[in-house]
């Protein structure tokens, strides 16, 4: 069973962020991104960066992405609504930061446009 949470939570992450033998900037920052010349084909093309060329996951972040959705959460400073292309940000020179969610807050809500796919 999956939350929709935890699917906007899921790591950008690739075949070499799970070999600890090589390099990855997402896992131990500042050491390399072995993807850029290694073994890529399943890699990004939009929102790469310089230091990290992995893929979200998530089907569903797509569509959020997509559809200009909110995020709320809620945490010891209260209450904040976050656009979902400032949530999870590009890779740019911090790969390891995923969200922009702080240590101290939950997601509870998101909230979809009523205007939907059709402009």
């Amino acid at each position: 069973m999956a939350t929709t949470g935890g699917n906007l939570l899921q790591r950008t992450r690739c075949y070499y962020f799970y070999d600890t033998a090589t390099p990855c900037n997402k896992r131990d920052p500042g050491t390399a991104c072995s993807a850029i010349n290694g073994f890529n084909r399943i890699h990004a093309i939009l929102g790469a960066s310089e230091d990290c060329i992995a893929t979200h996951p998530s089907d569903m972040c797509v569509a959020l992405a997509a559809l200009e959705a909110t995020v709320r959460v809620t945490g010891k400073n209260g209450d904040r609504a976050i656009p979902f292309a400032e949530f999870q940000p590009p890779a740019g020179d911090t790969p390891q930061t995923d969200t922009n969610l702080q240590a101290d807050e939950i997601i509870t809500a998101v909230d979809l446009p009523a205007k939907g796919f059709c402009r």
